[in-house]
């Protein structure tokens, strides 16, 4: 029996001590090569949208290679004809907003500076000051170049390049995913990955197609409204509309609020008009083309998806974005296993 005061013996075992190191490995090893990590975790998500349409295509007798290098070489031309038609115009209209912010920002100031004095209206006067300057450094880059311009967007270039070719090995193998899965996946939790990762693609299928035709409804009804009112950079506003469909009800106000400062230092009755013309979309989204298009999505609700890309955003910048809804999607299903779980043994 150990005397009070003795000296206490602790004994680690080399096979604990074994195990701890080559965690701290994995971890560390993770962090050295995470723009791998996460370029495999992008091709995962690629893979999975584009299988349905190789399964598709291979039920009307067209072989698995073939049907994936048609699907991307269709979605190859896709993006380039966007590149080809659309960039040019973007890169100019925000050419010309680069150029123009500066006065607008001296004219948006110089109108608020007078409301500094008041107690009350400081706060929001200093915030909209912080919010003008936010810009500036990513319109610059817009004066640049192009290479400017894309290493503003895309800081990851390399990331969404390694994606693209591992999701191309990936869906031209049979069973590509679950094999990948089932090869980093511990035996006994095999089944239940696989499982977990084919509910979730489901989902997150759902949701990605709703929410890109979301977008461009948003964006086409954007960019014909303020084109008949005349309003400059329209192809941009509309543009920055459709993108910013994907963050739930903060996204209009944020598209919004660029086209409502330009036309407002133009004519404050104008700005009323582009103001108009946003609530008007923003109504029929949400009351006639949600209703309707959200019934086959995934029931996400908007503050876990607003939560899950603040988080994103912050952690990983623009990838971290685009990682937020399907790494959202999954923890959503693995809690709801859990719950589950808890709920049986609960005895009835």
């Amino acid at each position: 029996m150990q005397q009070e005061g003795d000296p206490r013996t602790i004994s680690i075992s080399t096979e604990t001590l074994f195990r701890v190191l080559m965690v701290a490995a994995v971890i560390v090893g993770i962090f050295i090569v995470k723009e791998v990590v996460i370029a495999l975790f992008l091709a995962i998500i690629i893979a999975s949208a584009i299988e349905p349409g190789v399964l598709w295509l291979k039920a009307r007798k067209v072989p698995r290679l073939l049907a994936a290098v048609l699907i991307y070489l269709g979605v190859l031309f896709v993006f380039l004809t966007v590149i080809y038609l659309v960039v040019p115009l973007l890169y100019e209209e925000a050419l010309h907003l680069a150029a123009t912010y500066s006065l607008i920002k001296q004219n948006v100031l110089s109108g608020i500076q007078g409301f500094s004095s008041f107690p009350l209206l400081s706060y929001i006067t200093e915030s909209l000051t912080n919010v003008l300057f936010v810009p500036s450094e990513y319109l610059t880059k817009f004066q640049g170049g192009i290479f400017d311009v894309a290493q503003a967007a895309f800081g990851g270039v390399l990331t969404f390049f390694l994606a693209a070719v591992f999701s191309f090995y990936l869906v031209t193998q049979e069973g590509g995913i679950e094999q990948f899965l089932r090869l980093i996946t511990p035996v006994k939790y095999e089944e239940y990955v696989i499982d977990l990762w084919q509910r979730s693609q489901k989902k997150l299928g759902r949701w990605l197609r709703t929410q890109m035709l979301l977008g461009a409804i948003v964006g086409i009804l954007i960019f014909f409204s303020l084109t008949f009112l005349g309003m400059e950079n329209a192809l941009l506003f509309a543009a920055l509309a459709g993108f910013f469909e994907i963050i739930p009800v903060a996204g209009p106000i944020l598209a919004a609020v660029p086209a409502v400062i330009t036309a407002f230092l133009q004519d404050p009755q104008y700005a009323l008009w582009i103001t108009l013309i946003y609530i008007g979309v923003q109504q029929i989204e949400s009351n006639v083309i949600v209703p309707v298009v959200m019934r086959q999505a995934v029931g996400l609700s908007p503050l876990v998806v607003l939560i899950a890309l603040a988080v994103g955003a912050q952690l990983g910048g623009i990838i971290g974005i685009i990682l937020a809804v399907p790494i959202t999607v999954i923890v959503a299903e693995l809690v709801s296993d859990w719950d589950k779980k808890k709920r049986e043994l609960i005895p009835g």
